[in-house]
């Protein structure tokens, strides 16, 4: 029988390929290949269902999927999705396998929940490429470990540098073995991108791996981004430790009120428009009244968010707050133990010799475009950058827009053409990355009012004022840029709706604060009254105790004395009695000692006398 703690201590200190090759066998079973022969024709037929797996999804698109799982360097087990040939079964014809990283919160579903007429990796697929789908550690399809489960705190304890370092090699190394392949593309949208830097910059020796590489909505600097994410940025160090203490540091999994929510709220067409899509996508990615696919809104809700670590949402927050791409932050004392200084080291963005073409939104207002341009002058290798065609494209459109295959996939495509090529070599020129401040900036037209907060408020966390006073303007940096007549009439339209939405959720919360503080004074009050007679009562109920416990007490006193006098009688008396009982006995006793001697004496002379005449007798019978 095996020793499962035994195994455990064995793989821990065994090479990573050795702890690859163990859990390849220990998985073995679900490296399971998938088919089906029913194709679903519209990303409609979906909804019956606004919680399928992403491996159920692609098979209902007709295509063949794969699971397979890779194990990092530090013992946590990822599942990647693969679609291994096209929709009619042609195997791969191109050169180079692709990973396709997903954005953070997400997973794998995200790439295909629109269907084969949007998704970029089934297209991909048909295109001729063996087409990867990466799941990073922690969220629903990534919550194993060779030695920990997902309920620990331990498991939890990572962010976006652990996943640039570990989870991302590991990856490549599995697809690379599988495929027998040198290189590979890699597709990273958002956090995917982010999380490529830092990989590049940490695991240099991975760079040679990576044939291409398109960032899509990149981030790494967010100290711009006019999301509503820079608002809730100042509360991320006092959220995080909440999440700590409350759910060990998991953070937004998949949960029942999200599912509720998939099939209820955000199916309603009121309620779609009024919360699922302008309070919740709009708010954070960015308002695209024209092409984003709001029918999509419940399969998204579906499977968004998908679950990561309260940590991995802090190192984000840092982004915005320092206005830097730098490792995690622990705080000034634990800095120095883990980094030996008080401030995190920056990655070097200046050390990635990959081409790289980064692809953004111009109403993107999470990666906004100042961050994007300033990441380009960090950057060696630029193959090229790029904004889509559609001026209101936001964060989100790179995944669920309407006009996603044009805009986005096509030009992908074409990249990929080029660059998958063996003949293909990069002749731009890598030269030594600018400064930061060097990036070209953006300006901004006029009527597209950029907020600017009090100096320091990034660092300190807004109260309800400040958002009251700056809601217009708040509301107005996250709309785009009027193109016609027509754009200006349907933003001003929807800006009022934000307006009114917003504003009602400001007074809302202003008065719920109000009662809130009403409610504690009151509840102050009472306690403190409370406490007041629970005080007066107390002393008054101590001296009235004290004067019943004197009372008993000398009660008690008199009660001993008497007891202890009639005791001594009561001892006195029997004691006489005594002496009477056993001189009464002694007297009797002698008078029945006297009288049985008399009797005994009586009895020895007659028995002398019989005695002596029966000898006599006898001496005469002789004679």
């Amino acid at each position: 029988m095996i020793n499962i703690k035994n195994s455990v201590s064995f793989l821990r200190n065994q090479p990573s390929f050795v702890q690859q090759l163990f859990v390849n066998l220990l998985l073995a079973p679900t490296i399971i290949k998938l088919t089906t022969n029913a194709p679903t024709s519209s990303a409609m037929n979906l909804f019956e269902n606004n919680s399928l797996s992403t491996v159920e999804i692609i098979q209902n698109n007709g295509y063949d999927v794969e699971i397979h799982n890779v194990i990092t360097a530090d013992g946590y087990i990822l599942e990647l999705h693969r679609i291994p040939r096209s929709k009619r079964g042609q195997e791969p014809t191109r050169n180079h396998p692709i990973l396709i990283h997903h954005g953070i919160l997400g997973t794998s579903a995200d790439w295909v929940l629109a269907g084969a007429d949007k998704s970029l990796p089934m297209q991909l697929a048909d295109d001729g490429y063996d087409v990867w789908l990466a799941n990073c550690r922690g969220n629903t399809y990534s919550r194993k470990h060779i030695s920990m489960t997902y309920k620990q705190k331990s498991f939890w304890n990572f962010s976006l540098h652990e996943v640039g370092k570990y989870d991302i090699p590991a990856t490549i190394d599995y697809i690379l073995s599988t495929t027998n392949s040198t290189q590979l593309h890699y597709i990273g949208y958002s956090m995917g991108s982010c999380v490529f830097f830092i990989m590049a910059s940490e695991r240099p020796e991975y760079q040679p791996k990576i044939r291409s590489q398109i960032s899509l909505a990149p981030v790494a600097f967010l100290s711009n981004t006019r999301s509503s994410l820079r608002f809730m940025a100042p509360y991320a160090k006092m959220l995080n430790v909440v999440f700590h203490r409350m759910w060990k540091g998991m953070f937004m999994p998949q949960s029942g009120m999200q599912r509720f929510m998939a099939s209820t709220i955000c199916r309603e067409r009121i309620t779609q428009k009024m919360i699922c899509e302008k309070c919740i996508i709009f708010s954070v990615c960015g308002s695209d009244p024209y092409h984003f696919d709001t029918k999509l809104i419940p399969l998204i809700m579906g499977h968004f968010p998908a679950g990561t670590s309260s940590n991995l949402a802090a190192h984000f927050a840092q982004f915005i707050l320092k206005d830097t791409f730098g490792q995690y932050d622990y705080g000034r004392a634990l800095n120095l133990r883990h980094y030996n200084s008080t401030e995190p080291p920056t990655y070097n963005l200046k050390s990635i010799r990959v081409p790289i073409t980064l692809i953004y939104g111009e109403n993107d207002i999470l990666a906004d475009t100042t961050d994007v341009l300033k990441l380009r002058a960090q950057l060696p290798m630029v193959l090229d950058a790029f904004p889509a065609k559609s001026p209101y494209f936001n964060h989100v459109d790179f995944l669920w827009s309407t006009h996603v295959t044009e805009q986005i996939n096509n030009p992908v495509k074409e990249i990929l053409q080029k660059t998958d090529n063996l003949g293909w070599t990069y002749t731009g020129t890598a030269a030594t990355a600018v400064p930061v401040n060097a990036a070209v900036p953006v300006h901004r037209p006029p009527n597209q009012m950029q907020l600017n907060p009090v100096p320091g408020i990034m660092n300190l966390a807004p109260g309800l004022e400040f958002f009251a006073e700056n809601l217009d303007a708040i509301i107005a940096s996250t709309m785009p840029q009027p193109v016609d007549e027509r754009d200006a009439a349907v933003f001003e339209r929807e800006r009022e709706q934000q307006k009114l939405l917003f504003g009602g959720v400001i007074r809302f919360a202003q008065a719920a604060e109000k009662k809130y503080g009403q409610l504690k004074e009151e509840i102050t009050n009472e306690i403190t009254g409370w406490a007041d007679d629970v005080a007066t009562g107390a002393e008054t109920r101590v001296k009235q105790t004290a004067v019943l416990v004197n009372g008993k007490i000398a009660l008690a006193g008199h009660s001993v004395v008497g007891a202890v006098g009639k005791a001594e009688n009561f001892v006195v008396g029997g004691v006489g009695k005594a002496e009477q009982s056993v001189a009464m006995g002694i007297g009797k006793a002698h008078n029945y000692v006297n009288y049985g001697l008399n009797k005994a004496d009586r009895a020895v002379g007659n028995a002398l006398n019989a005695t002596v005449g029966r000898v006599s007798r006898v001496f005469w019978f002789w004679k």
